[in-house]
């Protein structure tokens, strides 16, 4: 991109993404040049979801990743230290593993044969001596090319920028929120994870889950109608949490009956790992849902009942972008390691039949994501600058009261979280300083 075509399209969104008034461009959702900025300025310098601790329990095991569209291996090196890795032979930059996950001391470049540690050094190469007299290669300067690595509540981040925020720092607010959802209990990702390719921006989904209970009623009306939950309303009631930072999250709660939904079993620790009002925010919640900026979105869905037990299908879920108008879902089933048998069963089952490539849920929030890219594909030739409606809960007051951090709201329906996200990514988008 051109300095002119740059400037120009800075010009462009912060002339019309206007996140404090409600008001978004349809055009950012699909536009090649906007994408193409997002790859530099936000997944290549943002900290970015790349596994689950629990993937790599044993030394020697890695799982390959995408940081954007960069191909990175994660693995536990044979010194039990976690790294994140471009996927890249240092001599002629072919990948080095095509596997989507294994052990291995080390992986060897199946176009010359470089090979490299599985903590990043290089080991060696056949006939290195004849083919690099007299002293072979610099091993030092052959290492894998290494982003930073951090971990919160079990998940793994990684980031090409080696000056940035912390990962405490960057997640901020929403730490207290992910305590409760993955930091509750030791917790692990069961099977592989379901992956299938939607024709949508990564933004629609990402967004919808930071902020959107308000589709719930019309988009998911079929609950109401098999009789799982008992109206349409089943999204509004709860809070809606602007975390900052671009991430946000909606909890639904139940107050209509004591007590939690989730296995007692497991009481002992989740007390051990929550402090008071997080566990007491835990035994009311009935559904939550959120994103941590910019694209790995988490859920614990509506508890339904499944043979006589009230149970969840828990989810992380990733959305990876593959172009400016197609992305990969990854979908993974996230329960507590300790959890009795029967919420382990039925909570798959829950989560196959409702939050995964054929769940009801998914194919709802599937047909609207792909028609809204489509509308904003076919609108990227208008010469005018199709506007779009973000204003719900923009004068809404935030509790003062409640115990978590954040900007809450009482009841679901809003899109501060939204509009915050909006914020975060044009601010990324047009930092001057970013080249």
């Amino acid at each position: 991109m051109t300095d002119a075509t740059l400037e120009k399209l800075h010009d462009r969104l912060k002339a019309t993404v206007r996140p404090e008034e409600g008001a978004i461009p349809l055009f950012v959702y699909s536009d090649p040049d906007v994408y193409r900025l997002e790859l530099e300025r936000l997944f290549g310098r943002v900290w970015l979801f790349v596994a689950h601790e629990s993937e790599l329990a044993e030394e020697g095991a890695f799982v390959v990743r995408q940081m954007g569209e960069q191909s990175v291996i994660v693995a536990r090196g044979d010194d039990g230290v976690i790294r994140v890795f471009l996927n890249a032979c240092r001599h002629r930059g072919m990948r080095l593993t095509s596997e989507d996950c294994g052990v291995a001391s080390m992986w060897r470049c199946p176009y010359h044969g470089f090979t490299f540690a599985n903590y990043g050094n290089f080991m060696g190469t056949p006939f290195e001596r004849a083919a690099y007299p007299p002293n072979g290669l610099d091993r030092e300067r052959l290492r894998l090319i290494e982003a930073r690595c951090d971990s919160y509540a079990g998940m793994i981040f990684a980031t090409w920028d080696k000056q940035g925020p912390s990962l405490g720092d960057f997640l901020g607010d929403l730490r207290w929120y992910l305590d409760i959802f993955a930091g509750r209990a030791e917790m692990e990702l069961v099977g592989e994870a379901q992956r299938w390719v939607i024709p949508s921006s990564w933004k629609l989904p990402s967004e919808n889950f930071a902020s959107d209970a308000y589709h719930t009623a019309t988009a998911h009306a079929f609950l109401a109608r098999l009789g799982l939950v008992r109206g349409v309303d089943f999204g509004r009631d709860g809070y809606h949490v602007d975390a900052g930072g671009g991430h946000g999250l909606g909890m639904g709660v139940h107050d209509d009956r004591p007590g939690s939904w989730f296995p007692p079993e497991l009481e002992p620790e989740y007390a051990s790992k929550l402090d008071p009002d997080q566990l007491a925010l835990l035994h009311r919640v009935k559904n939550f849902h959120g994103n941590v900026f910019p694209n790995m979105s988490f859920l614990i869905p509506n508890f339904i009942p499944i043979d006589g037990r009230l149970v969840t299908g828990m989810m992380l879920r990733m959305w990876q972008p593959v172009g400016p108008d197609r992305l990969v879902a990854w979908s993974w089933f996230l329960v507590e390691k300790n959890a009795p048998a029967w919420w382990k069963e039925k909570g798959r089952r829950m989560y196959t039949q409702t939050f995964s490539s054929g769940g009801m849920f998914d194919q709802d929030d599937t047909e609207n994501w792909e028609a809204q890219t489509e509308v904003a594909n076919a609108s990227l030739t208008r010469p005018d600058e199709v506007m779009l409606d973000y204003t719900m809960g923009l004068d809404a007051t935030p509790l003062s009261d409640f115990p978590g951090p954040g900007t809450v709201y009482d009841g679901k329906f809003s899109e501060s979280a939204a509009r915050t996200f909006y914020r975060t990514w044009l601010d990324l988008l047009t930092k001057e300083d970013a080249r």
